[in-house]
């Protein structure tokens, strides 16, 4: 069985047409993105924009064999997509706030 995470990250104050930008490039690499996913059991991986009066928020939604063994592997890569990754996230990224899982329906199918 997959586990799910869900991340409320606090964009940088004046950072957040940056990041979406660098996010939206990652279209530009599909190929890398695929492997270094592939590479750290990740099956989804999902990013939202939240924007509210007290600032910017990225919503990180993963579900990956084992996140813990993902987040080593990510951390842990020489790949250049990751090692990126990595730096825009230490100049770009504020809090990180776990949400709570309540429910997680995967497999469900229509009756």
């Amino acid at each position: 069985m997959a586990e799910t995470q869900c991340l409320k990250i606090r964009i940088k104050p004046g950072l957040t047409l940056p990041v979406i930008g660098w996010i939206k490039n990652l279209n530009n690499q599909l190929d890398e993105v695929r492997e270094l996913l592939r590479n750290e059991g990740v099956i989804i991986e999902s990013i939202f924009l939240e924007r509210s009066q007290d600032g910017d928020y990225l919503i990180l939604y993963q579900k990956a064999k084992d996140l813990s063994k993902a987040s080593e592997t990510f951390h842990e890569s020489s790949s250049p997509l990751a090692l990126a990754t990595q730096k825009f996230i230490s100049e770009t990224w504020g809090d990180i706030q776990p949400l709570e899982l309540v429910i997680d329906l995967e497999g469900m199918t229509e009756v």
